[in-house]
């Protein structure tokens, strides 16, 4: 009898671990303009941060999340990285996460993006 519950308990702990990984990465669950910390409660601590520097604007981050992704043509299940882009704690921007080169240039195009937005408001 300890043995069955023991299994039951496993299982149900792996079935909640296996929700919360669905959760993790739902990019329908930010906005833009949401603050980081909310964005942290919401799909979860990101897989890595793959940048932080400071801009004239303030400090620019990029969070990289691995949502799963269930192809419903082949169901197979895809793992493709999606980037979080944060100035002053503010989400402004996500999107497929790409090859990374800190570059002037890359940041440059990002900023601009995001005082167009804001003109447009």
């Amino acid at each position: 009898m300890y043995k069955l519950s023991l299994y039951l308990a496993a299982g149900i702990l792996l079935f909640l671990g296996s929700c919360a990984a669905l959760r993790h990465g739902d990019m329908s669950l930010i906005s833009l303009g949401m603050p980081k910390e909310t964005v942290i409660k919401r799909i979860g601590k990101p897989n890595m941060v793959v940048m932080a520097q400071s801009t004239e604007e303030g400090p620019l981050e990029v969070y990289e999340y691995m949502p799963v992704e269930r192809n419903s043509y082949t169901e197979t299940v895809e793992r493709r990285p999606v980037w979080v882009y944060f100035l002053n704690g503010e989400v402004i921007e996500w999107g497929p996460g790409e090859d990374w080169q800190i570059d002037n240039a890359f940041t440059k195009r990002m900023l601009e993006r995001y005082h167009k937005r804001r003109g447009h408001r």
